[in-house]
């Protein structure tokens, strides 16, 4: 019992010894500021474009020569060629092209992971929202987007979510994306460049415990060493300098998978398909030969073998209508395999492959096409994938964005960082995201009503646009109150059904689907 009473005692002088602490950080601000962290360097960047385009062969091409124009050739190519490239990530590269199941997970992962909006919201340092920095921010991302100097004529600047698929598609190849903000001769942001990490290598720093990035061309090495260029990097381990593409497992699977269907399409021809075969009775035909023909075997053999080369190609050159007639030398049967069936083996050997081929493309059969479970089991690949994608692809851009738009920011002298986020990846129909939307809208406006946020933080989250001039500040004024029409179950009246779906009756939690309504009053 002292013992309990000891410690009591001791939690309580700790509780009194913090309270006196706030009341002094309250009183006299010098400890407080004593207590912040120092404000970030000013950056020192270059103006105009340092790293050069990832699709010029040279720093300094010929304007005069159109840039080649690559083409594999895969109508006549056998895809297991490509085991024999230069190296690991020039063969994920043309698998990747080339290979139906590789190309379905890089596509996949692409067109899920970038949404078809996103939002940008500048913070101060204390994590307190900034409508200055979030406006401008805005407005960058629409030059960006759309806008570009036409002063220019065509500058091949791309839009934001083409930038998304070129990174994207370094993020799967090659573990890695890149870009650099490049800067006007104001030194003011004009656009966003991705550049390909293949082109980028690492050196020691001054210091030797930093890295300095440095982008081959053509033999040149250009300095990338700035604060201008941006890499990220997914997975990265951290005995290697470089990223590894999370492709890689599946290259032996695919080559697997290549050589299986080469066999299968000559097994095909072959054996499966039936075929028409004619024999000649050799007896009736030498009765019908010349007697010279017949004293002399080179003649007889030549003879021979002009009638079978006759026969061969009459009947290669048949159509599926034409009729055939001839005599009775001569008999005709179609060939085929009989009773004996390979169909077992062959899907036992396509199931181990296909299966394979999922687990190295980090993607879930039924995302490639492979699944045959019920309708419990894909709806659980489909989420498992979603979060795959979220955080293999979407997660990184938002970082890489977030970087270059806080440099951009700063540029214009305002101490504040930059959250980027692409919309939530969501894979139901817009006409059925209504109900989520009005629930969603009712926890905001509550959370205005409280004062939790600004009018402008409301704006963004339910119309990623700042709030309009002139509008009445609501923070903190109680204005809202719970809907008396608040939505009903969401999932009902759409193509989830009643209970929304496999995945979400499987997943059903517990806790309620809705805000709760205003108490009903009894009718007396």
């Amino acid at each position: 019992m002292l013992a309990w009473v000891e410690t009591w005692q001791k939690r309580r002088k700790v509780r009194q010894d913090a309270r006196e602490f706030a009341r002094i950080l309250r009183e006299q601000p010098e400890f407080l500021a004593a207590a912040k962290l120092s404000p970030p360097p000013e950056p020192k960047v270059k103006s105009k474009q340092q790293a050069v385009p990832s699709y010029l062969r040279s720093a300094k091409p010929n304007t005069d020569s159109p840039l080649p124009r690559a083409d594999r050739a895969l109508a006549n190519l056998d895809l297991t060629t490509y085991r024999s490239g230069a190296n690991t990530r020039i063969i994920v590269r043309d698998f990747a092209a080339s290979s139906p199941d590789m190309s379905a997970s890089v596509f996949a992962y692409i067109r899920t992971a970038i949404t078809d909006s996103y939002v940008a919201v500048a913070r101060n340092l204390d994590g307190s929202f900034n409508a200055e920095g979030t406006a401008l921010a805005q407005a960058m991302l629409a030059r960006f987007d759309v806008l570009q100097d036409y002063s220019d004529g065509f500058s091949g600047i791309n839009s934001m979510r083409s930038n998304s698929e070129m990174l994207g598609k370094e993020l799967m190849f090659y573990g890695a994306c890149s870009g650099e903000l490049v800067l006007g001769k104001d030194r003011l942001p004009r656009t966003i460049q991705p550049i390909s990490v293949t082109e980028v290598d690492f050196y020691p720093d001054k210091s030797g415990k930093f890295l300095a990035p440095k982008q081959r061309k053509s033999g040149l090495l250009i300095d990338l060493d700035i604060p201008t260029f941006f890499y990220t990097s997914l997975d990265q381990d951290l005995l290697e300098p470089y990223a590894t593409s999370p492709l890689e497992p599946a290259i032996q699977p695919v080559l697997t998978a290549t050589e299986f269907m080469n066999d299968l399409r000559r097994v095909v021809k072959r054996v499966v398909q039936p075929r028409m075969t004619m024999r000649i009775d050799e007896g009736k035909m030498r009765e019908f030969c010349a007697p010279d023909v017949l004293q002399d075997q080179e003649k007889l053999t030549a003879h021979m073998n002009s009638i079978i080369s006759q026969m061969e190609s009459k009947i290669n050159g048949l159509a599926p209508e034409d009729a055939l007639v001839f005599f009775d030398t001569v008999s005709v049967d179609l060939l085929n395999n009989g009773n004996i069936t390979l169909n077992k083996e062959w899907e036992v050997l396509t199931a181990i492959m296909d299966s394979k081929l999922a687990t190295g493309v980090k993607a879930l059969p039924s995302i490639l096409g492979h699944g045959s479970g019920s309708q419990n089991i894909a709806s659980t690949e489909t989420m498992l994938f979603m979060k795959s994608a979220t955080g293999a692809v979407q997660l990184k851009l938002n970082e890489l964005y977030s970087r270059m738009l806080t440099l951009a920011v700063r540029l214009f002298g305002i101490d504040v960082t930059v959250d980027f986020k692409y919309a939530p990846i969501d894979l139901r129909p817009e006409a059925e995201l209504e109900a989520f939307k009005q629930m969603k809208q009712e926890r905001v406006l509550a959370q205005l009503s409280l004062g939790f946020i600004s009018n402008d933080e409301a704006s963004l989250q339910l119309t990623g646009k700042l709030a309009p001039l002139g509008m009445e500040d609501l923070s903190g004024t109680g204005f809202h109150q719970k809907s008396s029409a608040a939505p009903g179950n969401p999932y009902s009246n759409t193509s989830t059904g009643p209970g929304g779906g496999a995945l979400n009756q499987g997943l059903k939690p517990g806790t309620p689907k809705q805000p709760k309504g205003p108490p009903l009053q009894q009718v007396k």
